[in-house]
């Protein structure tokens, strides 16, 4: 069976710093989103999308822009803006509804009260998720299920994944997920733990070498391990510009 094109993006990816599937996923959102903003932006299905999930999630809003704002972005946002104002413009005050549950709902629990202008609320919400967040999340299934599957056997990801960064907290938890029997547990849960002892021993040294009897000593592969970390247990850091 002939290999995927995710599986030669897995490989190169682990050659580099960090989460390979995080670096393949954000690649692929930074395309998703210059294919959106020079291609797609006055295609009627992709703008009824957008519409529909009330624009884009505050992560992917703001990448959007990255590399400043464009007349693709300004016609987006103009189309989404438009629909939310349609939504006030025969908006009335509703008060909230006086069922006898949400009267002793509120007496128990005051936060839980029946929201005034239910009605508009729900219209004002995102009707769809976020059009970038579901091709980001696709593009994670395909990697984290490439993964597991090419891992072991000849010339499978192995070897790749151990002399890498290994996997982030969250991929390797969509990896065990899908891991299809115990020789590919095994093998994924003993590389994760060689690459973070690592990582762990690192960040000791770091600490060690805080003390004052041991600053002087120079920094070595122990440099950046904080950031490693921070990586490896929330993500890698989404850096937007502050093009407007």
């Amino acid at each position: 069976m002939g290999r995927t094109m995710s599986f030669y993006d897995l490989r190169d990816a682990m050659a580099l710093p960090g989460c390979p599937v995080c670096r393949l996923k954000a690649n692929a959102v930074r395309r998703h989103l210059d294919n959106l903003l020079w291609e797609s932006v006055n295609d009627a299905g992709v703008r009824r999308e957008i519409r529909n999930a009330r624009g884009f999630c505050q992560q992917h809003a703001w990448q959007l822009i990255e590399g400043g704002s464009s007349l693709g972005v300004v016609i987006i946002m103009h189309d989404v803006m438009q629909h939310v104002l349609q939504l006030l413009e025969t908006a009335e005050f509703q008060p909230p509804a006086p069922t006898l549950r949400q009267r002793a709902r509120s007496a128990l629990d005051p936060s839980r009260a029946a929201p005034a202008n239910a009605g508009l609320l729900a219209k004002l919400r995102p009707q769809a998720p976020c059009p970038v967040c579901v091709h980001a999340e696709t593009t994670e299934r395909v990697l984290i299920s490439t993964l597991v599957q090419e891992l072991l056997g000849e010339d499978g990801l192995l070897p790749a994944l151990r002399a890498s960064e290994g996997l982030c907290l969250l991929h390797l938890r969509q990896a065990l997920a899908q891991t299809p029997n115990a020789e590919v547990f095994d093998a994924l849960v003993g590389v994760q733990r060689e690459i973070w002892r690592r990582l762990t021993d690192q960040l000791a040294e770091l600490i060690r070498k805080e003390d004052y009897r041991f600053r002087h000593e120079a920094r070595g592969e122990e440099k950046g391990a904080s950031l490693r970390a921070l990586a490896v247990l929330s993500g890698p850091r989404i850096i937007t510009s502050d093009a407007g």
